[in-house]
């Protein structure tokens, strides 16, 4: 048994490396020859998504910047399968988009939720058919007018650009979304470009790199940090700091941030609280296929970016997450929850160990420099679980369900993208404090 979930683990890791990557463009390409028109930059743009609007100020330095066709489209916000908290992501998503406008160089001027008839007129707009450029253009004069609640602006623009019935915008939209679900993912602020989909501002490089390869041009970086004489010292708290970061052992971007936190935490004395939880399915929210594809195909190309092994999995799903949560509240008790969870993870995500099997879980404990005989006895504590399920608690009521997720003083954030934001607010919490 043990022996095929290696075997399967290194077919997982032959799926998601170079041969499987080659295999997704050669599919794509061989589509592309039979097609008349040349490559485009796909743009999927959901008008209440505050990801989408600074996704589209990026491509629009993008094509000013590189050579390239894009497809615009205007959907519906993600489907409840894909979403399972829609009104916590919304208000993260706006939360979010603030801190990214503070830290790179774009603008945000949302405060509060979209207003809901502002929200349906933009809609009547961006049915109508334009050239894409055209329709980004507008795409982004009518959101820029929604996130600054500017109706006087907005009742321009609509006269600017012309509309179509209220009765239109949700057939179109609704299809334009099934569309993007046919084509391989479920949200706004995505871009697909020769089979790769890069998600909004975080996965820009990536395809600045792509495109500067399939075009030939040196690569520009459209979107920068601001500097740092511009994002000056700032407390993060009056009170003394740590930082607790909430994850998932069946959460491949929670095994990412685990690599990376004490590097981020280390220079400024922080100390780290571990709170593990269980994965979203056992917390009843759904992840369908579509975007458990995305989210590992996603994370084999930011582990391989950071060096950080990655590739042979063992789904830990059952057994083995009740026997790492049972471990992680043990060994965290004992001092040593980061060197636990640090080879708990990797095991599961890079060595295709099971956590459900004796002889893996104790390599991972071992590992840890922990003793077996006595993490063994702490599986049947009932207490482990009871602590998983406080912690996911604690992470609604900071206003977030998924994992990785920070709270560190006033700065809270979800994703492992964000470490960059928290190693600046450190920064500057330091600065302040000097």
């Amino acid at each position: 048994m043990i022996f095929a979930k290696r075997l399967k683990g290194k077919a997982i890791s032959a799926w998601l490396g170079p041969t499987g990557d080659a295999a997704r463009r050669a599919v794509s390409r061989i589509k592309d020859s039979f097609s008349s028109t040349p490559k485009t930059l796909d743009v999927y743009f959901d008008p209440t998504d505050p990801w989408s609007y600074l996704t589209g100020q990026a491509v629009q330095r993008l094509i000013a910047a590189y050579p390239v066709e894009i497809t615009f489209h205007a959907i519906t916000p993600p489907a409840s399968d894909v979403d399972p908290q829609p009104a916590l992501r919304a208000k993260y998503a706006l939360r979010d988009a603030q801190a990214l406008a503070g830290y790179w160089d774009l603008e945000f001027a949302g405060k509060k939720d979209p207003d809901s008839g502002m929200v349906r007129d933009i809609g009547t707009v961006l049915v109508r058919d334009r050239p894409a450029k055209e329709q980004l253009q507008c795409a982004m004069e009518l959101t820029a007018a929604l996130w600054s609640n500017d109706k006087k602006t907005l009742t321009t623009l609509l006269g600017k650009w012309g509309q179509d019935s209220h009765g239109a915008v949700a057939p179109i939209m609704n299809t334009t979304y099934g569309e993007l679900r046919k084509a391989g993912h479920y949200q706004g602020a995505m871009l697909h470009y020769d089979g790769t989909w890069y998600w909004g501002i975080d996965r820009l490089p990536y395809l600045e790199a792509a495109l500067a390869e399939a075009l030939g041009t040196d690569v520009t970086h459209v979107v920068a940090p601001r500097p740092e004489a511009d994002r000056g010292p700032q407390k993060l708290s009056e009170k003394p700091l740590s930082c607790e970061m909430y994850f998932s052992f069946r959460s491949p971007y929670s095994y990412i941030a685990l690599e990376q936190i004490e590097g981020v935490l280390a220079p400024y004395g922080v100390p780290l609280v571990l709170k593990q939880v269980a994965p979203m399915v056992m917390r009843g929210l759904a992840v369908p296929s579509v975007k458990r594809l995305y989210i590992v195909r996603d994370a084999k190309r930011e582990a391989d970016r950071l060096g950080i092994p990655f590739g042979e999995i063992c789904d830990p799903l059952g057994p083995g997450i009740d026997h790492c949560l049972a471990v992680q509240h043990w060994a965290n008790g004992k001092g040593r929850g980061l060197p636990f969870a640090r080879s708990a993870m990797k095991a599961i995500w890079s060595e295709a160990r099971d956590p459900a099997e004796y002889v893996d879980l104790r390599y991972m404990v071992e590992r840890a420099e922990l003793p077996w005989e006595e993490a063994k006895a702490a599986l049947g504590d009932a207490v482990a679980a009871k602590q998983a399920a406080d912690n996911a608690a604690d992470l609604n009521g900071i206003g977030l369900w998924g994992v990785p997720s920070f709270r560190c003083g006033d700065f809270i954030a979800w994703g492992q993208d964000r470490l960059p934001l928290l190693a600046d607010r450190l920064r500057r919490h330091a600065a302040a404090t000097a």
